[in-house]
């Protein structure tokens, strides 16, 4: 299974359509994860006919409404993940996921700390924010392996780990 991750679009329609698309049918994204900021650029994104899972951003007036959550767990291919936009987000079993995909900081990141993989696919706020160039992120599960990859606005990889799914989540 291969999920496209973006945040943080902050209105920027044309550049997030742009990351979807290069996800969808470059990098043969089947689900694309909004982690917020804004949400109604994430309805723009299931409207304009992606395949899409969202969460609100802090600043959205949806991020209050509790018929929509702010964090989301799943689990793909045999892969815990939960979702949200920012740490605070992020509670009770879902601290134990194998993935846990945020934004919020406008900083793109893979960081294991123990079983778990902290994913940040950065920004598409603007081509350049806080001196952080615009990125988008890549989850490809494997029957084996974990594949994140962190993407600039020219296609190109800017960012590449490989986990073996065993040693991931849980024990």
């Amino acid at each position: 299974m291969i999920l496209g991750v973006i945040s943080d679009t902050h209105g920027n329609l044309p550049m997030m359509l742009a990351a979807a698309d290069a996800l969808t049918r470059q990098h043969g994204a089947e689900l694309i994860l909004h982690l917020g900021d804004d949400y109604a650029d994430a309805l723009a994104l299931r409207d304009a006919g992606f395949p899409v899972r969202m969460v609100p951003g802090l600043w959205c007036p949806e991020y209050r409404n509790p018929r929509i959550p702010n964090l989301i767990a799943a689990t793909f291919e045999g892969v815990t993940m939960a979702f949200c936009h920012a740490d605070q987000d992020l509670q009770g079993p879902a601290r134990q996921a194998a993935i846990i995909a945020m934004g919020h900081t406008h900083t793109a990141e893979i960081r294991r700390v123990g079983r778990t993989v902290f994913f940040n696919p950065g920004h598409l706020k603007a081509a350049v924010h806080r001196g952080r160039p615009a990125s988008y992120g890549l989850i490809q599960i494997d029957a084996d392996r974990v594949i994140l990859r962190i993407y600039g606005l020219d296609g190109r990889p800017r960012m590449e780990e490989t986990f073996v799914k065993s040693d991931l989540g849980a024990p």
